[in-house]
């Protein structure tokens, strides 16, 4: 499973694919698959749940700019804090492998070579072919990159035109 993207639209109710991403882990749980997924799908969760709290305090501006507006740690403290919380019990209904950095790093530059994908991207797709697994569940179409040999994609309907027009695009 790729970007805390999925995760994170799963776990807040106010998200624009919020309803898509959620029946996908029902799905998931109710047919028993195993969710292989590495330690930083967490940490960017982790950054998903902080810009949103940035977001809310400054819609318009960009996040660098604001990021360390102490205003706005009291509400990233209690969504980091509800997010943890919300994925430990999401955890909790699901089985699932968590793949550790160290293990998947030798992956990440021929992939980075391979595909183009950025370092962090990188770090999903070789957490994908070190657990031997071909299907990816991503709301980035940059991971259309990845030919379809090595990961079938899968996407909410609002995302598929655009990751299949790019998967087209990389020859794949």
């Amino acid at each position: 499973m790729d970007t805390a993207n999925v995760v994170a639209e799963a776990l807040l109710p106010n998200e624009p694919e919020h309803t898509a991403c959620a029946a996908l882990f029902a799905l998931l749980r109710t047919h028993q698959t195993t969710v292989v997924f590495s330690r930083l799908l967490e940490i960017e969760l982790w950054e998903v749940l902080f810009n949103l709290a940035l977001r809310e305090r400054h819609p318009r501006r960009r996040l660098r700019d604001v990021r360390f507006d102490d205003r706005l740690r009291p509400r990233a403290s209690r969504l980091l804090d509800d997010g943890r919380k919300s994925w430990e019990a999401l955890l909790g209904t699901l089985r699932w492998s968590c793949v550790e950095l160290h293990e998947v790093t030798d992956g990440v530059v021929p992939i980075m070579r391979r595909c183009g994908l950025q370092s962090y991207d990188a770090v999903h797709a070789a957490t994908l072919l070190d657990a031997g697994v071909t299907d990816f569940v991503t709301r980035d179409g940059g991971f259309a990159k990845l030919p379809a040999t090595i990961a079938t994609l899968h996407t909410t309907t609002a995302r598929l035109r655009n990751t299949r027009d790019r998967r087209r695009r990389a020859g794949h």
